[in-house]
């Protein structure tokens, strides 16, 4: 559819895991001989660790402690030690926490420490590393019709949906699919409460439809339950091998991981590959309303790929719809004198999202030059205009969740949207504006996500 995520008296050491990179090209700070120690005749937890940065200046440690259910444990009064803003380099550090009573936390326990010594991200030299060959090795097994509607189609979405399982794996993302049999009655409901209306939905007889979300997380440093979510839908329209629709927005979706799967953030970053979007955005609805959203989670912004590949400086490229020179006549003009040419993305927003798509259009000017964006508004989320939440962005919008769409603007651009076409025969992709959008995307995550210079350290602990 479219257009326009203790039991024990003695120290205990337990899954140890540590990870840090160089994220600029300055060195982060590195932590050594961490454990974590639990000492239930003192009813203490204790840190130990040591420090050292390449810079003889004071680095911001933090430490988390959360249960099985993800639920902080301790507010920062409670921890004495070395900890906070001013802590320097050195060996034997430690951190402990002096809790009262028999412990209620749901095991296992995750420990973890950061140290950040807050220097601002290169964010020209993380965009950069952008890779178009990985994009494109990346659509060679994405490319081909995928949907519910033949044995082939369904086999292959299968392989797609595995790969980008791998894919998140191998950057060392948590992934996890969201799997989901959802009524048609339910569906109708999602629509008709939302003021859905769609005409033909291709389904297969069966009252109840089967949907396979792929979410790969980076949690968040600070606080894992504020969330900035990227997506694109992984399904093809009935037979078209979906080259643009959405093949384009799924390799956007995952380099774009690639690169923030390197640096820390203060917040959780979601990367969700939504099923069944062109049945009617049945993967998105099922998300939003049906458990893809954790409890507590609170979501600051959605960055929606959907048909990026497309962008053309002929004349005439780019059609302008029926009465959007009503509705849109500034934008519409723009086109006009620059002779009809589709070299432009086109951002859909609401009322809500606008500070989201703000960010976006800033960094676009500030790190991607030859990137021009042109905005559309969607009032009462596009229910005057339906094709502007013609895509998985929308299911958000019902939510209250601030979402943004981000593509070529389909149909108006695209010709062989929808069919057979939509080939690497009739479609020539151009990954330089692909490039780009991935390039202001990265960015403006990393302004809402809030960067961090930092290492990431991290121990869980099980009852005995």
């Amino acid at each position: 559819m479219r257009s326009m995520k203790y039991y024990v008296c003695f120290f205990l050491f337990l899954g140890y895991f540590q990870k840090s990179y160089a994220q600029t090209p300055n060195k982060v700070p590195e932590i050594s001989g961490f454990n974590v120690a639990l000492d239930l005749k003192k009813n203490q937890l204790i840190v130990n660790y040591n420090l050292h940065d390449s810079e003889d200046s004071h680095i911001k440690v933090s430490l988390k402690i959360s249960d099985a259910n993800g639920i902080m444990l301790i507010p920062a009064t409670d921890l004495v030690g070395d900890i906070g803003s001013q802590v320097t380099r050195g060996d034997r550090k430690k951190i402990v926490w002096s809790f009262k009573g028999k412990p209620q936390w749901t095991e296992p326990l995750q420990v973890t420490l950061i140290a950040d010594d807050l220097m601002k991200p290169d964010l020209a030299a993380i965009i950069n590393q952008v890779d178009t060959t990985r994009m494109k090795a990346d659509l060679k097994w994405i490319y081909g019709e995928r949907n519910t509607k033949s044995g082939g189609a369904i086999r292959h979405m299968g392989e797609v949906r595995a790969n980008i399982t791998a894919s998140f794996a191998s950057n060392e993302i948590n992934h996890t699919k969201q799997t989901v049999n959802v009524s048609k009655s339910d569906l109708y409901k999602y629509w008709a409460d939302n003021g859905i209306y769609f005409d033909s939905l291709n389904w297969t007889p069966s009252p109840s439809v089967h949907v396979e979300n792929v979410i790969g997380s980076k949690s968040g440093t600070d606080d894992e339950l504020s969330t900035i979510v990227l997506s694109a839908h992984y399904d093809s329209f009935v037979g078209s091998p979906g080259l643009d629709d959405n093949g384009s927005g799924v390799i956007g979706l995952l380099e774009a991981m690639r690169i923030l799967s390197r640096y820390n953030f203060s917040k959780s970053i979601k990367f969700v590959a939504f099923d069944l979007e062109e049945d009617g955005l049945v993967g998105s609805l099922v998300y939003v309303f049906q458990g893809g959203i954790n409890k507590n989670e609170k979501i600051s912004g959605v960055f929606n790929f959907d048909m990026i590949g497309v962008c053309s400086s002929e004349v005439n490229s780019q059609e302008i719809p029926e009465g959007f020179d009503a509705l849109f006549p500034e934008l519409c003009t723009r086109v006009r004198e620059n002779d009809n040419r589709g070299d432009f993305v086109i951002t859909i927003t609401n009322e809500t999202s606008t500070a989201i798509n703000d960010v976006f259009k800033r960094n676009a000017t500030a790190y991607v030059s030859d990137l021009k964006v042109e905005s559309l508004l969607a009032l009462d989320n596009g229910r005057e205009v339906p094709p502007l939440a013609a895509s998985d962005h929308a299911s958000f919008w019902y939510a209250g969740i601030p979402a943004i769409h981000i593509g070529e603007g389909g149909g108006t651009r695209n010709s062989s949207m929808h069919s057979e076409h939509d080939s690497k025969d009739h479609v020539n992709l151009n990954y330089k504006f692909m490039s780009d959008i991935v390039k202001a995307t990265i960015a403006s995550v990393i302004e809402v996500a809030g960067f961090q210079h930092s290492t990431v350290v991290s121990q869980t602990i099980n009852k005995k």
